[in-house]
């Protein structure tokens, strides 16, 4: 069984993501991943974990240094692709009807049945959801961990508020990680996602059929039209 499709380059394809939005997403999935193994070894003070690591002060250290990491990449990227910023918060302010019936829809569809799903902007129902949960929770354990790591320089009651925000914050952060993982690589019809996050492209005929009409305004006879 194929879980990613294969590449290829001798079919149309379309550029989905620059450089800077590939390499901040792989730099945060690194750096989450090795917060949420390094934090579940201190929080469950396991030792089977935390051998990977070097131990517990191993584990704490490198909980630290992914996030110093994972703070300085994201904030570093909203400075330099701010344009890229705004044309996603824009993107997500288009949630609408379709987006309401792809959420609808996609249960069936994630079974394996046949429906057809409304034309989609850039980012589907889905993604929209997933890009107004993960970011709000990624965001939030980074406030809270910089709390949590300086205890004395803030009003105690926020301290003790920042270790439940932080539990909670990631509980929710990785539920929606695991699902976008899935969703983005490895169910059947949505594999190409990946190599549009992997190399920055996808098939032409794949986002057609996906994000109609991401595709119409931006390489489609709309976007065509506007140029002329």
């Amino acid at each position: 069984m194929q879980w990613i499709p294969e590449y290829r380059d001798d079919v149309p394809r379309v550029e989905r993501f620059n450089l800077l939005a590939r390499s901040t997403h792989w730099i945060h999935t690194v750096t989450f991943l090795l917060c949420l193994f390094t934090g579940l070894a201190l929080f469950l003070r396991a030792d089977w974990l935390a051998v990977i690591f070097g131990g517990f002060r191993g584990a704490g250290l490198v909980h630290r240094i992914a996030a110093v990491v994972m703070t300085v990449t994201i904030l570093t990227a909203m400075v330099i692709g701010v344009k890229g910023v705004i044309a996603w918060l824009k993107d997500l302010l288009r949630f609408g009807m379709n987006d309401i019936g792809f959420l609808l829809k996609f249960p069936a569809e994630f079974l394996g049945l046949k429906v057809k799903i409304p034309p989609q902007t850039r980012f589907n129902g889905g993604e929209k959801m997933n890009s107004m949960v993960t970011p709000t929770m990624v965001f939030l354990l980074m406030i809270s961990g910089w709390i949590i790591w300086w205890p004395s320089i803030w009003w105690p009651g926020l301290v003790r508020a920042s270790y439940w925000i932080h539990d909670i914050a990631m509980i929710l952060a990785t539920i929606m990680v695991s699902m976008h993982a899935y969703l983005g690589s490895f169910h059947p019809g949505s594999g190409e996602s990946f190599w549009g996050m992997w190399k920055g492209t996808v098939r032409a005929d794949w986002a057609q059929h996906h994000h109609t009409i991401w595709y119409d305004e931006t390489y489609g006879e709309k976007a065509q039209a506007e140029a002329e």
